[in-house]
């Protein structure tokens, strides 16, 4: 990645700017945000290449890197701020409420020391994923351009929550705000630089923080926009569009849906989406830990769009190098009377909090830990949502199904698939690494519903899909089948199939050696085998079920029946096998349905994060490995007559 300097704008920028009316998109950061302003950039050079991107730094040029990656125009604010004022300010905000406060004179110094014709200042936690063609547009008419919260009501049930939460955070959202290059523009900034600075104290974020409480606000800028739209009307814009800033304030008022790669909300291109309060990635599709309207209304588009977001994310911050921020020394911290004095009220909940950051605070990766703190947080506000309507016996099921558009080949690990969705989810990555080897007709010995039919015959390589399975049983009914057998012979002649699949059977068969040689007598010579067997799963199938297999034994019954193994694969490791154990336990463990569905709810925070954890997890046949399951593949020898 090539670098660029930062202490000033850059002569090739005021070149441009002079030359002729240009736009430019700009934002605010302290200077450990460097990687999210790179991950707006990203989506920038996609969407809107001849657009300028600007970032102020919160930080003293002294302590940054002489060099930054290139793109965007670095500026830090010892090169527009004096250094009395920047003192003052890091003095007397936190890193949150800087970022925010130093927005006004941001806005300020476009107006009136750049040639931009408009700009759009934006939060980093955004995707520009069109062309911001309607918000310039909208500056043709207006001076200032301004997204509210919300256009539609909601039912009453949300209207503390959603509506009146807007009241106290602001009606418009200041993480998207446009202004053109004007009279008005220098005036307003002039009056939101004055305000945020006087009063840029955010009143919950300072009681969690334990941080002296000015003002009882509760955003440091959001809440002064209800006041520049009141005296600089007449030439502002409202977009009520909910493309131009979706996000979970205004995602309920519509659908959201993807069209050949394109995120489309109630039939209109989505221009920016913006991330805010993303939960942890095994729950993104209920959008944002700040709303509790998407409990019961998921949304696998809005996850995709944020997991994208958040691959974006981790690449630039592998990219960067850490800058840390730069008023750590002089940030506000309590007063020596203040941690003395038991006047004020705290509740218990944020004492609780503060104690934990307190604890944080001498550890070698706080951020880490205060995250996964979010995590649990976000999780325990998710179950208290459902927990009075189990206490009250009132019907509380939608958060216990499973959500999965499909349980075996498209996932999403919820509450309703507890026992389920660890072992699926491997033996479906397990399928899907090895389908290009399946060629030609291709058995399905043990068959039942077919699960992977549709991924298998995806390919184009399969030339025939044949369903075998046992013609009555309780475990299979209502399936479509093209044989059927007694689980002994196979009804087809010597080596006339390309390739069978046999997902999860070998352990109901009570010599798995003669199961193995039957297969291969059917295959034909170089056909491929793929299967899976479970290691951690319950009994079941009753009286069918009869082993669990190491990785050393399975090996060993496929060779004996003439198979050369090219591949043993543990599925999961320590982390996934816990979370099965958790989620078998949850299911089967004999208990009344309320304390069962209590023991989800509390057990999800634990669970979700054994998932994530898992996924990065080294695993290897090897001693004291733990393990799901095995996926093998194995081919049939060339020696072999029928």
């Amino acid at each position: 990645m090539s670098e660029t300097s930062h202490h000033h704008p850059s002569q090739r920028a005021k070149q441009i700017e002079m030359s002729q009316p240009h736009r430019a998109i700009a934002t605010v950061i302290t200077s450990n945000y460097i990687p999210q302003a790179l991950t707006l950039y990203t989506y920038i050079i996609e969407s809107n290449p001849e657009t300028s991107f600007v970032v102020l730094i919160v930080g003293e040029s002294a302590d940054l890197p002489e060099t930054l990656p290139s793109g965007p125009e670095w500026i830090c604010w010892d090169a527009i701020l004096e250094e009395e004022v920047r003192l003052r300010l890091a003095t007397e905000y936190t890193p949150f409420e800087l970022s925010c406060v130093a927005r006004g004179r941001f806005h300020h110094y476009l107006a009136t020391q750049r040639a931009f014709d408009r700009w759009l200042m934006l939060d980093t936690d955004i995707g520009i994923l069109s062309d911001l063609k309607p918000i310039w547009q909208a500056l043709d008419s207006s001076a200032i351009v301004l997204t509210p919260h919300a256009s539609k009501p909601v039912p009453l049930q949300h209207a503390t929550a959603h509506e009146g939460n807007i009241l106290k955070s602001g009606l418009f959202n200041a993480g998207v705000v446009g202004m053109k290059r004007s009279a008005v523009a220098q005036q307003a900034s002039q009056w939101l630089s004055e305000r945020l600075e006087a009063f840029g104290h955010a009143h919950a974020h300072r009681i969690i923080s334990g941080l002296p409480n000015h003002q009882d606000f509760e955003f440091v800028d959001q809440i002064w926009l209800n006041l520049l739209y009141l005296y600089f009307q007449s030439d502002i814009t409202v977009l009520r569009e909910e493309t131009c800033n979706l996000g979970h304030w205004n995602l309920h008022q519509g659908e959201l849906m993807p069209r050949d790669g394109v995120a489309y909300f109630n039939n209109q291109k989505v221009v920016i989406a913006h991330f805010s309060g993303l939960p942890d990635r095994q729950n993104l599709e209920m959008v944002s830990a700040h709303s509790q309207l998407y409990l019961d209304r998921p949304s696998q588009a809005w996850a995709a769009m944020a997991e994208d977001y958040l691959d974006r994310l981790a690449r630039a911050e592998r990219d960067v190098p850490s800058v840390p921020y730069a008023y750590t020394a002089i940030q506000p911290r309590k007063s020596t009377e203040e941690r003395a004095s038991p006047a004020i009220s705290v509740p218990p909940q944020q004492i609780i909090k503060r104690a934990l950051r307190k604890l944080c605070l001498g550890l070698k990766s706080p951020d880490k830990i205060i995250g996964g703190m979010k995590l649990v947080g976000w999780q325990i506000k998710r179950s208290s949502q459902i927990l009075p309507s189990l206490l009250s016996n009132r019907s509380a099921e939608k958060i216990f199904i499973d959500r999965s558009p499909n349980a075996f080949t498209n996932l999403i690990p919820c509450m309703g698939n507890y026992e389920t969705y660890a072992i699926r989810a491997w033996i479906l990555q397990a399928v899907s690494q090895a389908k290009q080897q399946f060629h030609g007709k291709l058995l399905d010995v043990g068959a039942g519903s077919s699960p992977y039919e549709e991924l298998i015959m995806s390919t184009g390589h399969i030339s025939q899909y044949i369903k075998l399975d046992f013609a009555k049983s309780k475990y299979h009914k209502g399936h479509s089948l093209d044989l059927t057998w007694d689980g002994k012979t196979i009804p087809l002649q010597p080596q006339t199939i390309d390739t069978v699949l046999m997902t999860e059977v070998l352990e109901h068969v009570h010599r798995p050696g003669d199961l193995l040689r039957e297969v291969r007598r059917v295959l034909k010579p170089g056909g491929v085998l793929f299967l899976t067997v479970p290691f951690i799963w319950p009994m079941h199938e009753l009286p069918y079920d009869y082993h669990r297999f190491t990785p050393v034994a399975l090996k060993a019954y496929l060779e004996e029946a003439d198979f050369n193994v090219q591949n043993i694969q543990v599925l999961g490791g320590w982390d996934h096998s816990l979370a099965q154990l958790l989620g078998l336990w949850l299911t089967n463990r004999s208990m009344g349905e309320r304390k069962r569905k209590l023991a989800k709810l509390l057990a999800w925070p634990l669970y979700s994060f054994l998932l994530r954890r898992g996924k990065d997890e080294f695993t290897a046949i090897r001693n004291h490995q733990m393990h799901i399951g095995l996926a093998g593949v194995a081919v049939a020898g060339e020696n072999k007559r029928p």
